[in-house]
């Protein structure tokens, strides 16, 4: 952990941000044909959850979310008030929505992972 926690805010926070993490599991399972998976801590290792200093935003250190043997960046925004409040940080700095309401992922992040060059190299497609 790399900050100094305040009860209930980062009982709330973080509670929910595990919970976005497991859901992301959870929904990987049921996708096919996709080469996306996350990374375990080491043996004996706790869930690292570090904190942004300039955004607040909170992410795991040590539990990646991998697609096509790159690390995707993930984040929670400081205080959230929504149910799912996880984004993907692209390349290029733009903030995808990783869930739906509904815990599904967004049409933009099931793209993300469908569309992800390495899957298009599976299917001898040119990228």
């Amino acid at each position: 952990m790399s900050y100094t926690r305040v009860i209930p805010r980062d009982l709330f926070n973080e509670a929910n941000l595990m919970k976005c993490y497991a859901q992301i599991y959870l929904n990987l399972e049921k996708m096919k044909n996709v080469d996306a998976k996350l990374t375990s801590p080491e043996e004996g290792e706790n869930f690292n959850i570090v904190m942004d200093e300039s955004t607040g935003g909170t992410s795991l250190s040590n539990v990646h979310l991998i697609v096509g043997g790159e690390q995707v960046e993930l984040f929670r925004p400081l205080n959230s008030r929504e149910e799912w409040p996880l984004y993907m940080m692209t390349e290029d700095g733009e903030e995808i929505s990783v869930f739906y309401e509904d815990g599904t992922f967004t049409f933009e992040f099931d793209e993300f992972l469908s569309d992800h060059p390495s899957r298009q190299k599976d299917m001898g497609l040119s990228i």
